[in-house]
């Protein structure tokens, strides 16, 4: 037994050697999306997603206006979701816990459509800024971001390294994915937990290897990400997908279409997103170009996908929450409810008892019922879904 403490003491201490902590912080998993508080030049607490597809640090411009940061100059400036209008803020200050980045430059651009889609206010997203000066652990279990310092990290934990390019200020790892006619291509994709999705392909690969019809069953819908500009954008499978030692069989997949930003990138097949990434506990080091992947209790977890054919958005009041589109096919169509209608309540609840994320994730419980209330044209209707996955 003394032996085994022995043991025990040593590994641990090795672990603390290795690694030095700067801060812990907890994180809100808001849907598919990373929620950290940090301040900017001593602001009160703002919540920013986490983006390690970000490249620039993005404030909204209200938030800018409200904490009094002048910008510089007006700007445009090329993201992962293309071209931005807004303007530059020099030389601030982000704390996040204990972490002090100081002369970061601001981009502040309205991000009032984005929060739309995703269901709630959204103060500025950062990424790069962070990953370039500290190594990174996203723990999905204890819904904690933990910071250490890059000198002498020495990884100590269970996880699987891979090795990964800078491209544009991303991450970009080696998959495989077989399509459903057994088509096999290993490529890079770019590594992005501040995309809500498994995994996409991007236009320029999709269109040359006619993706879509290599899918099988697939919807289609508008997306529209920081850069405003809607694009369709599909939904099918994949026969697998591969990175390591790890294997996803039938996985849901995105097929991009857009004509501007990251998933119109040449360099890469596609994204990998953070639908998928939650599945395991993750570090990065960006210095050695590494990061380590240690599968977590939801590695096995299903991946549900659309099973009412409603897609939702607030309007930009945030008030109402909006059918945005109607898949053909699905219950929602069959039922009779319509694009615009205004969604009131689900299961007898009125809708501001859930966040949007509950809603989705209500609706993709395929083999089951679910009672919606819309007002229709200023008519109250009450439909009766009975659900059925869409792919």
């Amino acid at each position: 037994m003394k032996k085994l403490i022995v043991v025990f003491v040593y590994l641990m201490c090795s672990q603390v050697m290795g690694q030095t902590l700067v801060t812990s912080t907890p994180f809100e998993l808001f849907g598919d999306h990373i929620f950290i508080q940090l301040s900017v030049d001593d602001s009160r607490p703002v919540d920013f997603i986490f983006d390690t597809g970000d490249g620039l640090t993005v404030l909204d411009t209200d938030v800018a206006a409200e904490l009094k940061l002048e910008p510089d100059h007006k700007a445009s400036k090329t993201s992962a979701q293309g071209r931005l209008s807004g303007a530059l803020i020099p030389h601030n200050k982000i704390e996040v816990g204990a972490v002090k980045i100081e002369d970061i430059e601001l981009y502040t651009t309205e991000l009032t459509h984005l929060e739309q889609s995703v269901g709630r206010n959204i103060d500025g997203i950062i990424g790069y800024d962070l990953l370039k000066n500290y190594v990174v652990k996203i723990d999905y279990e204890d819904m904690m971001l933990k910071v250490y310092k890059q000198e002498k990290f020495d990884y100590t934990g269970y996880g699987e390294p891979f090795n990964f390019k800078l491209v544009n200020y991303m991450p970009c790892m080696t998959a495989i994915v077989t399509l459903n006619n057994g088509e096999v291509y290993e490529e890079e994709f770019f590594v992005n937990t501040g995309a809500g999705t498994t995994m996409d392909f991007n236009t320029p690969f999709a269109n040359k290897r006619d993706v879509i019809a290599k899918t099988g069953e697939h919807y289609s819908y508008p997306v529209a990400g920081i850069g405003k500009v809607e694009t369709m954008h599909y939904e099918g499978r994949v026969q697998k997908f591969s990175f390591g030692t790890f294997d996803f069989e039938q996985l849901p997949v995105g097929i991009s279409q857009a004509k501007h930003g990251i998933q119109h990138h040449k360099k890469a097949a596609g994204i990998v997103g953070n639908k998928l990434l939650s599945r395991f506990n993750i570090t990065f080091d960006f210095k050695n170009k590494t990061m380590y992947l240690e599968a977590n209790k939801y590695h096995e977890e299903p991946f549900k996908v659309n099973a009412s054919g409603l897609n939702l958005q607030y309007d930009k009041s945030m008030e109402k929450l909006l059918v945005h589109r109607v898949y053909e096919n699905s219950p929602a169509k069959l039922a009779g409810i319509k694009q615009d209608d205004e969604l009131l309540a689900v299961n007898g609840k009125p809708v501001s008892a859930y966040t949007l994320p509950e809603i989705r994730e209500l609706l993709k419980d395929a083999n089951s019922s679910v009672e919606v209330k819309v007002s229709q044209y200023g008519i109250e209707k009450v439909f009766t879904l009975d659900l059925d996955a869409l792919l």
